[in-house]
């Protein structure tokens, strides 16, 4: 079984006393195996916050939620900036799905504890550790948006055609493509 990272839409941050909150209402968004895509981080990093867990019974909180519009949002205004041949169906996909699939008035919930721990750390500090990450994710998007510019092509990229698996790869690796509302786990599957 590949650890996975999942993103739901919810209209409500998983609180505290999780009988307050009803798992029928979440949405599942994408789910990405042994990663914690940057797609994934800059949908949730609208005013996030830990929560709990809707999915892992630990007492800590090991998710992040984040308000939706202002995610869709942020994730157009990188795309956007992202100068690549395999950028245009990629990003339309991604924000028809958001758009039809979660609530702008609602939130993201990044469940990453399978991803977590797979770490030596405990599962609360690294989630701490993610949300600063988040929190401060501006110099990772530039970076990003920096390697995906257009680069001179040598003598073998000029001469050979690349595959558009190998052209939409880097993109890929973002997050983008993965979007499906069936994932492998669910939080109305949580026992």
């Amino acid at each position: 079984m590949a650890n996975r990272s999942y993103l739901f839409a919810s209209p409500f941050v998983p609180g505290a006393d999780p009988e307050k909150d009803d798992p029928r209402q979440v949405k599942g968004i994408s789910e990405r195996s042994y990663a914690i895509p940057l797609v994934y981080r800059l949908l949730v990093s609208a005013d996030v916050r830990l929560c709990r867990s809707m999915i892992w019974n630990v007492p800590e909180p090991t998710a992040l939620a984040g308000r939706a519009g202002a995610g869709i949002d942020r994730l157009q205004q990188f795309l956007a900036r992202i100068d690549h041949p395999a950028v245009a169906p990629l990003c339309k996909q991604a924000l028809d799905f958001l758009n039809n699939h979660a609530d702008r008035n609602g939130y993201f919930v990044l469940e990453c504890a399978e991803i977590l721990d797979m770490g030596d750390a405990p599962l609360g500090e690294q989630a701490a550790d993610l949300l600063k990450d988040v929190q401060n994710i501006d110099a990772e998007i530039e970076a990003t948006v920096a390697e995906l510019a257009p680069k001179k092509k040598n003598f073998w990229q000029r001469v050979l055609t690349p595959s558009q698996e190998s052209i939409e790869a880097p993109l890929r690796e973002l997050g983008l493509g993965y979007w499906s509302d069936t994932l492998y786990y669910a939080p109305d599957q949580a026992t």
